[in-house]
């Protein structure tokens, strides 16, 4: 009969294993896709909020040193570990496999994003509704530019439904940018070579901006609201969508949506204030 230092060395084992199919996400990152694993010190980040799994498996979230919300699963262990499921679930999962805190959302079978948003909050979406094709990889006969009128750059790796980016570069991930230049031609550059680009330009007006539809419809636009360029596709619901820069598999740009969910519906409070998501195990 196996001893129990035997079984959890085996359980152990199996763990690793499971983590090997999965994406270490690492830190730096605003988000995070179904697939990839945050562990131990591992953190998404955004200005001065941070979403941390401390060692002691609870994750925290912070405006600089200030917690802000947590799920309460300190004391669990190290080897702890945060995944987003094909369903939309968000879990914490203990070193040995059973989860010790979930969202309690479920969703269709799809892939889906964990994004801290601007204002520290923390949202499901999903599921992907559109990826930007690979084919479009050609070479650039366009005049580059850092954009009309003083524009200021965003260097964010997420657009949002609502937002409006003009010319210059909109997000960016890493080495990875997607600018819509002065010619209206909206391109996806890794380390500076293309890897994307809509093709469409207007060398005469330059009057153009890219933005997000609350259906999830991706569009360059001229400011009087013709529509340049669209990717043709869109959800039959209005919501909020998010335009991600993924460099994961390859870089691409991908939209998910609508919100599955948002720790702010789960009492986004200070630790002290009661409310705060509790435990759950699945």
């Amino acid at each position: 009969m196996a001893t129990v230092p035997v079984l959890q060395t085996l359980v152990t084992l199996l763990f690793a294993v499971q983590l090997a199919v999965l994406f270490s996400l690492g830190s730096g990152s605003n988000f995070m896709i179904g697939g990839d694993v945050l562990t131990a010190g591992e953190s998404l980040t955004y200005k001065s909020y941070n979403l941390t799994l401390q060692s002691d498996c609870n994750l925290v979230l912070k405006n600089g040193t200030t917690s802000i919300w947590e799920t309460m699963t300190g004391g669990y262990g190290s080897g702890c570990y945060l995944t987003l499921d094909l369903n939309g679930k968000l879990s914490v999962w203990t070193r040995y496999g059973y989860a010790v805190w979930t969202s309690r959302t479920v969703s269709q079978v799809g892939t889906y994003c964990l994004v801290l948003r601007y204002d520290g909050t923390l949202h499901i979406y999903g599921p992907r509704l559109w990826t930007s094709p690979s084919s479009l990889a050609l070479p650039l006969n366009t005049t580059t530019g850092a954009g009309l009128l003083g524009w200021p750059k965003t260097t964010d790796s997420v657009l949002y439904s609502g937002d409006v980016a003009p010319i210059g570069t909109t997000i960016a991930n890493g080495n990875n940018e997607l600018t819509l230049l002065d010619d209206c031609n909206l391109v996806l550059t890794s380390n500076g070579n293309p890897v994307w680009q809509t093709g469409v330009t207007d060398h005469t007006l330059h009057d153009c901006f890219v933005n997000l539809e609350a259906n999830g419809e991706f569009r360059v636009k001229h400011w009087g609201g013709d529509i340049l360029w669209s990717n043709g596709v869109s959800s039959p619901t209005y919501a909020e969508f998010v335009l991600v820069l993924e460099n994961k598999y390859r870089v691409m740009l991908t939209i998910y949506g609508p919100i599955k969910w948002s720790n702010s519906q789960s009492s986004f409070r200070k630790p002290s204030v009661r409310g705060i998501e509790m435990v759950t195990a699945d």
